[in-house]
């Protein structure tokens, strides 16, 4: 994957056949405006410039949360790596906000147009070119330095042969970060159909929203306070689709001591680990169903998910 001139990117058929062809249509037909087709065209554009400026090995670490989130996605044949960058440049804009608040847009049309930017997306990481201005998906490593060692030592894992499921890493050292402050918080819709584990709460939210709901801020608050040291969660998207708030809140779970476990994966202070492939399709809507999948999780991850059972 390398970088791709600002000059040339409105020649690609990222830009010429998804962005201002099939993706326009494909919003009108759900009914939404003009004004806000172009609000997400505009944003997958930069996006997917922003996405296409950076280095290969960081490129790597961004995605690789959304690797999971994937397994399923089409096209089949397409490689993982691709699919989850279409996630982080287009699944991530501003189309989620026309998802997950009640909007037009269903699951199964988010599914269309990822699908359809799968091609024209691959097309536009294979060119080169230089750095864009003001890119905020840029700088996260010395931004959340523990959360990106984690993540790095994730991909790191995932790419190897096969043969571990965990690893250790070593977390570097960095002031304590602090909760998110009142001016960052919100009141979210209460959630009445997520099935989560040990009194979590759900919450109706839109993930790209760079804001912390309830919710997020009590889970937060009892890692804190030493009364959550596992965070149980459906896939790390959950913590947020937007990527700095993301990786904020992991250097904030791992800063405090706390270890995260997704459907696949485990992410804790001093080891990680993944689910060997074929990696299970994370559901957001019943957490308890896939984590009682065992099959292909390291023993630490295992031993961690017996001990949460316990708790349901």
């Amino acid at each position: 994957m390398t970088t791709m001139a600002e000059s040339n990117i409105n020649d690609s058929a990222f830009v010429r056949d998804f962005c201002h062809g099939l993706l326009p249509e494909l919003l009108a037909d759900r009914g939404l405006s003009r004004d806000d087709a172009r609000s997400v065209t505009v944003d997958v554009i930069r996006r997917a410039r922003m996405l296409a400026a950076l280095p290969v090995g960081y490129f790597d670490v961004l995605v690789t949360p959304f690797l999971e989130e994937v397994s399923q996605h089409r096209p089949l044949s397409a490689p993982a790596w691709l699919r989850a960058a279409v996630v982080v440049a287009v699944r991530n804009s501003r189309l989620e906000d026309f998802h997950a608040l009640g909007g037009t847009l269903r699951q199964a049309d988010m599914a269309a147009v990822t699908e359809a930017a799968t091609e024209p997306l691959a097309l536009l990481l294979k060119e080169a070119g230089k750095p864009v201005r003001n890119n905020t998906l840029a700088g996260l490593d010395a931004k959340y330095p523990r959360a990106w060692a984690c993540l790095a030592a994730l991909s790191d894992l995932m790419v190897s042969d096969g043969a571990d499921t965990e690893r250790p890493y070593r977390m570097p050292q960095a002031p304590l970060p602090d909760l998110p402050g009142s001016d960052e918080a919100f009141h979210a819709e209460q959630s009445a159909t997520a099935k989560l584990i040990g009194g979590a709460q759900g919450v109706i939210a839109s993930g790209v929203d760079p804001r912390f709901d309830q919710a997020l801020l009590a889970m937060m608050q009892q890692v804190r306070d030493g009364q959550a040291g596992v965070v149980p969660l459906s896939a790390l998207s959950r913590l947020s689709r937007n990527s700095d708030k993301q990786l904020r809140v992991l250097e904030y779970l791992l800063a405090h001591g706390a270890t995260v476990l997704t459907t696949n994966y485990l992410l804790s202070p001093d080891i990680v680990g993944a689910r060997t492939r074929p990696l299970v399709k994370p559901d957001s809507y019943d957490l308890r169903r896939t984590m009682k999948q065992l099959r292909g999780l390291g023993p630490t991850h295992t031993g961690w998910i017996k001990a949460l059972r316990k708790q349901w």
